[in-house]
């Protein structure tokens, strides 16, 4: 990321020129990668879920338990009661995305 890109991502009002640039064919090759990257990141965040169901399913009321080599702790996250709190309201901007969309057509 050059010292210039991050300037501009710091820059809350950014103006940006709506007029469409056509890139390099050969930088089509990133976009398919970036998209087959997606792809692989949903399945196997889907995969985890699913095995990650099935462990709670065994472990049950249990936080902890013991699996061939794997020691398994499923605890518990306490949260304070908090008192009723207004925010204050907030100026409107704008900033850059980090990431890019794309779709393939």
């Amino acid at each position: 990321m050059t010292i210039e890109h991050k300037k501009n991502l710091e820059n809350k009002n950014i103006q940006l020129d709506s007029t469409i640039k056509n890139l390099d064919k050969s930088l089509a090759i990133y976009a398919k990668q970036s998209l087959e990257c997606d792809r692989v990141i949903k399945e196997a965040k889907m995969h985890k879920e699913m095995c990650m169901e099935k462990l709670r399913d065994a472990m049950g009321n249990h936080s902890h338990a013991r699996l061939k080599n794997f020691n398994l702790n499923w605890g518990v996250i306490n949260y304070k009661a908090q008192p009723e709190k207004t925010i204050p309201a907030k100026p409107a901007y704008s900033i850059r995305k980090k990431t890019i969309i794309i779709k393939e057509f």
